[in-house]
């Protein structure tokens, strides 16, 4: 049995076919009368059809007896002549999925004003695709139509109900759409649609298609609504396109009674007035003009362009004529409209120094046989445009002095004298222009031969065109090198050029492959050895091990590869395993070139240093390579200053060390090839830039026999350590040369409130998730002048933290204390302090970092709901620099631990020597105990080991015991009443 649904996609599949079959627009097309019928609703009553004829009924919910798909032709049966689209008709057919059609078709469509189906007019009060009902609550669907009313006043009515939108599921009693609807044809042409559409539960939804459409789809007049709102059948408006339709679901039908009105426009009759006042103004080739609607008021003009010498025809009554070029009016159409401006600019067809004339005619043409032309005296207007710009200028053919440049013939008429212009200039501005720029010339020249240039120089061209009223705008600057001058050496770190596709000038690459996935060299700041740029070699599926895969990076061009004289020294780096750097000779810049291995090198992961010494080359090659092979297809090797160099006879160093970094310098060792030390020793040089020193520099000379040197005295920042051999006073080695930092540091007293979002200078926090934070958070807002601070979120899954501080110093006195104000708080609002949270360690460091001191411990200490300062001692600490560290560990609870205000300072301290003669501190050395004898009364006192580390602390005394202390020296602080504190050092035996 075939099956209903075979039938559904077999509908669909057809219409699909006819929906493809598209009809193409004309330049002029005979009047669309349907576009023209006004339109307007109203809210009226839906009265079924009395007496009618039935033209179908269904006898079944599915299969054939079922109105679905189904067209029923009715041959004479109107009896009048309805007048549609400028044709008279009797007959019809009438579709169960909702519309009208005249003519010979009888395809069904569900979108039939926007199909390409041929009809000779369409009346769609409700096009979808529609099924009836049957039996659903008593509810069958059916079509009839009946004539009503008397002559002059006859309707023919065709009348579909109890439809539905198709739904892959059956109506039910529960859910469907219940929609009558009635297309009403008048003997005087007009139409009505009126409605009275219902549903039940949640039927499923459709897209209706209202309207009319004469013989093509581009002949409509149709309603939409957008989005799906319960206004969207009283809210319709006019479609913009002939497939637009209305959103219809059981929540937004159409009100019972609802009526769509469609008026058959009135007859044409020509304007009686012409526009007047046409005024054309030109920007550069663009025209605009303007003119004085004619009055009374036509609704539609007509501009018509003439190149000078050409006059327009009349243009043809009943015809809609589209902007371009048109044959049969002799003329370009520049715009056919409402608007009383138009612009007409290189899309409209307007070329440059053309004298152009606008002629405007007046248009009805939202009436019957229209549009109509008034023809008689068009207002008329001439202007002459400025030449258009010369486009597509081309250099080429560069040496070391001269290059050429070319351009096609430009765009522009003959109204007015014209010149050529071409500018050539150094710099993008143009205000270093070579000799005899600018270049005059005329229309007919098209190139031009620039020379007496320099070599290696890029040139900046332009053009424009000049007539004697005005000239065009500059044509876009293009630019070209001349070649470069072969050279004799070279040193390229490639830090001066910028972008990953561009190389230093004069310099090249060949990339080739046999397995389509080309391989790249490419700038960039990837792993440089010396900041900002390098060369990466990416195999980028290449395979890398064949012969015909090429990643060579090419030399300028040199002059003396074949002297002996000369080397080649670089530094190189891989990312897998296997790859190889190849030096090679090559005869030129492109794929062709021969190539000649010279020597094949290893590299590592790591810089290193290669120097190939090219000695035994006898060969015609004119350029050096540096080219990559080997390792995997996805992997990187990167390359680094290259220097061409003449081969010195006092060999560089094997190698230079950076040994360790201090605050104001660096600890550098170095050593000779085969230990051979230099007959005179060594110089060396420390700057701030990775560019080899000049000899006028002054340099630190070292004795034969040196093997390191501490560089001192230094300020914060990163600097390059030169050094080379002296063989002899006239003989010295290359420069060998590596990069240090000083460890920062910052002097006392100190202070940082963590004022902004950046981190500080030389601060640390540690690898995530152990990491403190920056900024303003919940509870853990800052404390003092701004809400920044430092603060880390400790939980169930993040457990400890860590940060320090940069290095503080040197304390010059024996009073300096570090405070901080630190505070912690629940994750949660209103962020009250936990009982039991944690702690943290304070320490301190006195060799930047290496080794750790605890100076204090804060353990689960009860919040305040502010932050709480904590102070500590740092008279152990005198005359070294200091470096902080908070060790945080959870215990319990999600709280954020939040830090702020750090400092160091000089303390309300006092020496003993100041108060001696009030105070006395004896036996020193002590073996067990110390005796205090004061005239002002001890309020308490604090003993430290000379790590800082607290081991004691008291009251009110006379003596404090040194007992089950280590022997060794002990720092003791000492708080008097009178707002004094003595510090002094003990010697335990």
């Amino acid at each position: 049995m075939i099956t209903t649904q075979f039938f559904r996609l077999l509908k669909r599949s057809k219409l699909s076919m006819a929906g493809a079959l598209v009809l193409s627009g004309w330049a002029s097309m005979n009047a669309q009368i349907v576009s023209y019928y006004s339109f307007s609703q109203n809210q009226g009553t839906y009265t079924p059809l009395s007496v009618a004829t039935n033209i179908a009924t269904a006898t079944a919910s599915t299969g054939t007896g079922l109105l679905d798909e189904n067209v029923y032709t009715l041959n004479d049966v109107i009896p009048f002549s309805f007048p549609f689209n400028g044709t008279a008709f009797n007959s019809v057919k009438v579709h169960a999925n909702g519309f009208i059609s005249f003519g010979s078709t009888t395809s069904s469509s569900t979108d039939p004003i926007g199909s390409g189906i041929s009809y000779s007019g369409v009346i769609s009060p409700l096009s979808a695709d529609l099924e009836s009902l049957f039996n659903i609550n008593g509810l069958t669907g059916s079509i009839d139509y009946a004539v009503t009313g008397s002559t002059p006043n006859r309707e023919f009515v065709v009348q579909w109900s109890h439809f539905r939108p198709y739904g892959a599921s059956p109506a039910t009693a529960a859910s469907h759409h219940d929609w009558d609807f009635q297309a009403r044809l008048h003997e005087n042409g007009s139409i009505k649609y009126v409605y009275s559409m219902n549903s039940q539960g949640t039927p499923s939804a459709t897209n209706a298609k209202v309207g009319l459409r004469g013989t093509s789809s581009s002949d409509y007049n149709n309603r939409t609504a957008s989005g799906n709102a319960t206004s969207n059948w009283n809210n319709t408006v006019a479609g913009s396109n002939s497939s637009a339709g209305i959103a219809s679901n059981y929540s937004f039908l159409a009100a019972q009674g609802l009526t769509f009105n469609w008026t058959v426009p009135t007859p044409c009759i020509a304007p009686a007035a012409q526009p007047s006042n046409l005024a054309l103004t030109n920007t550069g080739i663009i025209i605009n003009g303007s003119f004085t609607a004619s009055s009374p008021a036509a609704d539609k003009y007509l501009i018509l362009r003439n190149v000078n010498g050409t006059a327009p025809n009349t243009p043809t009554n009943g015809t809609v004529y589209t902007t371009g070029e048109n044959t049969s009016l002799n003329a370009y159409v520049a715009y056919y409209g409402a608007n009383t401006t138009f612009e007409n600019n290189y899309n409209h067809g307007i070329r440059g120094n053309n004298q152009y004339t606008y002629t405007v005619y007046a248009v009805n043409s939202n009436c019957t046989n229209g549009p109509l032309y008034n023809t008689q005296n068009p207002v008329s207007s001439s202007i002459t445009n400025c030449p258009i710009p010369v486009n597509g200028i081309t250099p080429s053919n560069a040496n070391t002095n001269s290059f050429n440049v070319t351009w096609p013939v430009t765009e522009n008429g003959s109204a007015l004298p014209i010149n050529t212009v071409i500018e050539v200039a150094s710099d993008s501005n143009f205000t270093s222009m070579v000799a005899g720029s600018p270049f005059t010339l005329g229309t007919s020249t098209l190139s031009q031969h620039i020379a007496g240039l320099q070599p290696n120089t890029q040139y900046f061209i332009r053009g424009k065109s000049v007539s004697t009223q005005c000239q065009s705008s500059y044509s876009s600057t293009v630019s070209i090198y001349t070649t470069c001058t072969p050279v004799s050496s070279f040193y390229e770190s490639f830090d001066s050029v910028s972008g990953t596709n561009n190389l230093p000038n004069c310099w090249g690459k060949i990339l080739t492959s046999n397995n389509g996935s080309t391989p790249t060299i490419s700038l960039t700041t990837t792993d440089a050895n010396s900041s900002p740029n390098n060369i990466s070699f990416y195999g980028n599926g290449a395979t890398t091990t064949e012969a015909a895969t090429k990643m060579i990076l090419v030399s300028p061009e040199l002059t003396n590869i074949s002297s002996g004289t000369h080397r080649l020294r670089f530094k190189a780096r891989r990312t897998s395993a296997d790859i190889k750097v190849q030096i090679v000779a090559l005869t030129g810049t492109t794929s062709s070139a021969n190539v000649e291995i010279i020597e094949t090198i290893p590299l590592t992961t790591t810089y290193q240093e290669y120097v190939v010494y090219i000695n035994n080359y006898s060969g015609a090659a004119d350029h050096l390579g540096i080219r990559r092979v080997d390792g995997s297809t996805w992997s990187y090797m990167y390359v680094d200053d290259v220097i061409w160099e003449p081969a010195p006879s006092c060999t560089e160093l094997s190698s230079v060390t950076l040994n360790a970094e201090t605050y104001n310098g660096a600890n550098i060792s170095w050593t000779n090839v085969n230990n051979q030390q230099p007959a005179s020793g060594y110089e060396y040089f420390v700057s701030t830039v990775n560019t080899p020193p000049a000899d006028t520099n002054p340099f630190v000379t070292l004795t034969s026999g040196t093997t390191s040197v501490a560089v001192s005295g230094l300020s914060n920042g990163t600097y390059y350590f030169w050094i080379r051999r002296i063989c002899s006073p006239g003989e010295k080695s290359p420069w060998k040369t590596v990069a240090f930092s000083t460890i920062p540091t910052t002097p006392a007293p100190w202070k940082e409130e963590f004022m902004t979002t950046t981190f500080p200078q030389g601060w640390t926090t540690g690898t995530s998730p152990q990491s403190f934070a920056l900024g303003a958070e919940r509870g853990a807002t800052g404390n003092g002048t701004t809400a920044t601070n430092l603060y880390k979120n400790l939980y169930g899954n993040s457990t400890t933290g860590t940060f320090s501080s940069i290095n503080v110093g040197p304390l010059n006195a024996a009073n300096y204390e570090l405070s901080f104000s630190y505070k912690q708080t629940n994750y949660n609002s209103p962020f009250a302090q936990l009982p039991t949270w944690g702690n943290f360690d304070v320490q301190i460091s006195t060799d930047f970092g290496t080794t750790w001191t605890t100076i204090g411990t804060v353990n689960n200490e009860p919040g305040t709901g502010n932050y709480i300062k904590k102070t500590y001692s740092l008279a152990a600490y005198q005359n070294q620099f200091v470096k902080v560290r908070i060790n945080a560990n959870r215990t319990a609870g999600d709280f954020d631990l939040s830090f702020d205000n750090f400092e160091i300072k000089a303390g309300n301290l006092s020496t003993l020597e100041t108060v001696k003669d009030q105070l006395r501190i004896y036996p020193n050395p002590a073996v067990s105990f110390v005796k205090i004898d004061s005239k002002e009364k001890i309020k308490s006192f604090e003993l430290y080991t000379i790590s800082g580390q607290l081991v004691k602390t008291g009251g009110q005394v006379q003596e404090v015991s040194l007992e089950h202390l280590a022997s060794g020296i002990y720092i003791l602080k000492l708080a008097l009443d009178n707002g004094q504190t003595v510090i002094h050092k003990i010697i335990k035996q």
